[in-house]
């Protein structure tokens, strides 16, 4: 192990994986079941692109709708990650029962994923790292909010969040030549989040690779060619198992030679020169980070942060806990625990210095956060043990006394209660759009529903029956909105002569992709400015049912009248609270209340 209690402290025993997975599990379904969806962007980017795979039907045009990044010009999305999760909602859309069911079915799928990830994780911090680290950090896993949230998010950031667990877990073993199963399973898990998640994640990767190119590990040798050797191996399977798929199924879907990751880097990097970017769709202050981590990750954020500089007080004044590899030749076992917390800290620096930052762009780090945290709390201890016993002269009462256990008890039950709490208060404050979708899958006519000003809670075609229309009518909101599928010709939008000779190469392949006709199409109305598109609107009288908030202590606007005084055009058919957070105290938005909990579940 990386770290190491003294001989005469008592041993501490850990949950096996079954019942951390167990715990894992629970928690997580019943995120699964109960939370909301955070971001538009998870529902118009993901959930409705799976719907047109799930649910197709043969029809000229599909309900669902496509965003301008789906458009075969741009192909910034992929579609091979919206196929891998379409199974699961396919096959549920069979069964009799309400629209929705195959939108839970696959949270559900992916909590358990998750849950299995972090497992991994969790069992390899057990075995390379510390007992207690595992313990502490399985705690943390389980009951911070933003766990919680990231864990069933239909999100390539939440999917780089299980394949880094995965990836982290088997990096915890100090590298050697004596094995490869930590070279290429842990590669392996990076690329993929890479390539079929986001691309950016590779990030996270660096102390992983630096290691296996240049520490020496548990056999104390360095083998710099043979080390290199494996890992370019291991990294040209990733190209021809992961890559090589993938790229044939964006390909298949645009109807071009495309792999999204490449694409989104392109945008995302390359771009700013002709005035688009991601800033297009919001800036936010150096502080939005900090901020939002606090909320959603409370004590494990700053935690987190002392991890580094713990580490190396350690091996300073602790040299016996930090054990020593069996080998005067070897790296530092100090050394590989800095390598260990280090994608924190390259996380949080690279994205912090984006002007565009949201909060799901941390996911990706939040099981590593764990770690941190968990390490964090056992040196933090074993500084306050190793005082004690200098002290007392006596180690065995220091693994007795309730000092040492209250310093861990109070931070795990800090980050449970207040990872609950805020939970709590995103279910109870902002499920009304999921519990509006409940209504709209039950009621049997045909409607055309629309969306002004709350366009961007819509939660997805999954929660609107097959004989109604969702459409937006015009609102202050001046940006791009998206468009409904349509349906086409399947035939290939190549436009270099090179790209016409590879797809005739790849069009006997078309049968494998049966969306074509939809995913092929050119739209014209689109663009990548974030400007406003005309045709995305219907006129008001077109439409039968209007889901809307209302807000009478705010100013209206003349683009957003109040609808619910318009009671000779409208009536009121289900009405859901909603907390206006902009016009509430801090804490009001962040804690939830008692009474209406009470309500929610009373029979």
């Amino acid at each position: 192990m990386l770290l190491q209690d003294p001989p005469k402290l008592a041993t501490t025993r850990r949950p096996s994986w079954r019942i951390a997975f167990a715990v894992l599990a629970f928690v997580r379904i019943l995120s699964a079941l109960w939370m909301i969806v955070g971001d538009c962007d998870e529902v118009y980017n993901y959930w409705e692109p799976l719907h047109l795979l799930a649910m197709h039907k043969s029809t000229d045009e599909d309900t669902a709708f496509e965003t301008w990044e789906y458009a075969p010009q741009y192909a910034i999305r992929s579609w091979a990650y919206i196929a891998l999760h379409a199974v699961i909602p396919r096959v549920v859309s069979y069964l009799p029962g309400p629209t929705y069911l195959g939108f839970y079915a696959l949270r559900v799928t992916l909590a358990l994923i998750s849950a299995a990830c972090d497992t991994v994780l969790y069992e390899q911090v057990a075995r390379y790292v510390h007992v207690r680290v595992a313990r502490y950090m399985l705690v943390f896993l389980a009951g911070c909010a933003g766990m919680l949230g990231a864990s069933i998010a239909f999100l390539p950031s939440s999917f780089v969040m299980y394949t880094t667990s995965v990836a982290a877990g088997m990096a915890m073993r100090p590298a050697s030549m004596l094995s490869s199963q930590r070279t290429i399973v842990a590669t392996l898990a990076f690329a993929l989040g890479a390539l079929a998640g986001w691309p950016f994640a590779l990030l996270l990767s660096l102390p992983f690779v630096w290691e296996e190119l240049l520490c020496r590990g548990e056999d104390a040798t360095l083998a710099l060619f043979r080390r290199c050797s494996r890992w370019v191996g291991a990294v040209l399977l990733a190209i021809l198992t992961l890559a090589m798929p993938i790229l044939l199924v964006d390909s298949l879907a645009y109807g071009r030679l495309a792999l999204a990751s490449v694409n989104t880097i392109v945008y995302n990097v390359l771009s700013r020169s002709r005035g688009v970017g991601p800033e297009l769709y919001g800036v936010e202050p150096p502080s939005y980070y900090a901020m939002s981590m606090l909320l959603h990750m409370n004590v494990v954020f700053p935690l987190g942060l002392i991890a580094l500089p713990l580490v190396g007080l350690a091996a300073w004044r602790m040299p016996s806990r930090v054990a020593q590899p069996a080998s005067c030749h070897g790296t530092s076992h100090a050394y590989l625990l800095a390598l260990r917390v280090l994608p924190v800290y390259l996380w949080l620096g690279v994205l912090g210095m984006q002007a565009h930052k949201e909060e799901r762009f941390m996911y990706p780090m939040y099981p590593l956060l764990c770690f941190n945290a968990a390490l964090s709390l056992y040196l933090l201890r074993a500084m306050l043990e190793q005082m004690y016993m200098h002290i007392t002269h006596s180690p065995y009462r220091a693994s007795r006394t309730i000092l040492f256990s209250s310093c861990t008890l109070v931070p795990l039950l800090a980050a449970c209660i207040l990872g609950a709490m805020r939970s709590m208060a995103l279910v109870q404050h902002y499920h009304a759009p999921l519990s509006l979708g409940h209504i709209l899958s039950s009621l049997p006519e045909s409607h055309t529903v629309c969306y002004g000003k709350e366009w961007h809670r819509f939660p997805s075609h999954f929660f609107v029956p097959p004989s109604m229309r969702v459409e937006f009518i015009p609102s202050a909101f001046d940006g791009i909105l998206p468009h409904h599928f349509t349906r086409g010709s399947d035939r290939w939008p190549a436009r270099a002569p090179w790209e016409q000779t590879l797809t005739q190469h790849l069009a006997p392949l078309t049968w494998m992709w049966p969306w074509a006709s939809y995913t092929r199409q050119v739209p014209h109305h689109v663009n990548d400015r974030n400007e406003m598109e005309l045709d995305r609107y219907v006129p008001l009288s077109t439409c039968t049912l209007l889901v809307d908030v209302d807000r009478p202590w705010r100013e209206v606007d003349k683009r957003e009248p109040r609808y619910r005084d318009q009671t000779d055009e409208w009536a009121p058919l289900a009405c859901r609270s909603f907390l206006d957070a902009e016009a509430s105290r801090t804490a009001a938005s962040h804690l939830p209340r008692w009474q209406r909990w009470q309500a929610m579940l009373a029979p």
